[in-house]
């Protein structure tokens, strides 16, 4: 069930600024919890003005124009009751624009092999994460986007949509069915059902990147044989997913901050035509 989109009741100039706001933030945060160098005002220059910043990588300058290109993927996703696999894959070959032909690392379709990432255990050691296996992830996946779908069928609340884009991006982040991307495809994909549900999309601040890694690390360290899972069912449903989806609330303000500015301007428009 699709409400009027946030941006439906401004007028078209002030909806063409919000949303080039919210796609600026969007692809600044996202990308930069990855490590990209460009600042807010870099990435709003660069897509803005189509011009690149003296200095700075070319990588870095092609991740944000192909973040940029997933968001509007996401929006076209707004419009539709089922999301395949086939939607996730162009999501993930708009963000990978650095990715090389590579049968190992494929972009746009699962990984096909096993792959890690290290953490601090809780006695201070570095170990090592193996996220679920290739051969589970065409299963997982399909559990994952039935709760997308059920998601989509909703007519979510503000706290519904916020425990709505906590989990899928939670659960989508701990299966880590691409080789690379995992992060910024989650970010992405777990908004749709916010957006339809008529509010604006959730953002990772870059400020909560250190905090933001360690929630999500901290709930898979909950998970046994996490390599081995099989069956999302069997995920828990404890105190680190709850604290994930507190801080996912939190992470909501700075698009709320935008839209309620647009607002503003739109009632300063209005009141002006009617003085007029």
């Amino acid at each position: 069930m699709t409400r009027k989109p946030f941006y439906g009741d401004l007028d078209t100039s002030i909806r063409t600024l919000l949303l080039a706001q919210i796609r600026n933030l969007w692809t600044h945060t996202s990308t930069a919890i990855e490590g990209n160098s460009l600042t807010l005002g870099d990435t709003a220059f660069i897509l803005e003005e189509g011009l690149t910043v003296a200095g700075k990588p070319l990588r870095d300058h092609q991740e944000v124009i192909g973040h940029a290109k997933a968001i509007e993927i996401i929006y076209a996703l707004m419009a539709k009751d089922q999301i395949q696999d086939k939607d996730l894959f162009a999501l993930h070959r708009a963000v990978l624009t650095d990715a090389v032909v590579d049968i190992f690392k494929p972009a746009g379709a699962w990984k096909n092999e096993p792959n890690f990432t290290t953490y601090i255990s809780e006695d201070g050691r570095q170990r090592y994460r193996e996220f679920p296996a290739p051969r589970s992830i065409p299963i997982l996946m399909g559990q994952w986007l039935r709760m997308l779908n059920a998601a989509l069928q909703g007519d979510l609340t503000d706290s519904e949509a916020v425990q709505v884009y906590a989990d899928l991006h939670l659960i989508l982040v701990t299966i880590h069915p691409f080789f690379d991307g995992n992060g910024r495809v989650a970010r992405l994909i777990a908004n749709v059902p916010v957006l339809q549900a008529g509010f604006p999309p959730i953002v990772v601040p870059t400020e909560a990147r250190q905090g933001y890694k360690r929630m999500i690390s901290d709930y898979q360290a909950t998970i046994p044989d996490l390599s081995e899972l099989k069956d999302l069912n069997t995920l828990p449903d404890n105190a680190e997913r709850q604290h994930f989806r507190e801080m996912c609330q939190s992470y909501w303000e700075p698009t709320q901050t935008l839209l309620r500015q647009a607002q503003t301007m739109q009632q300063h428009l209005v009141a002006g035509r009617v003085s007029g």
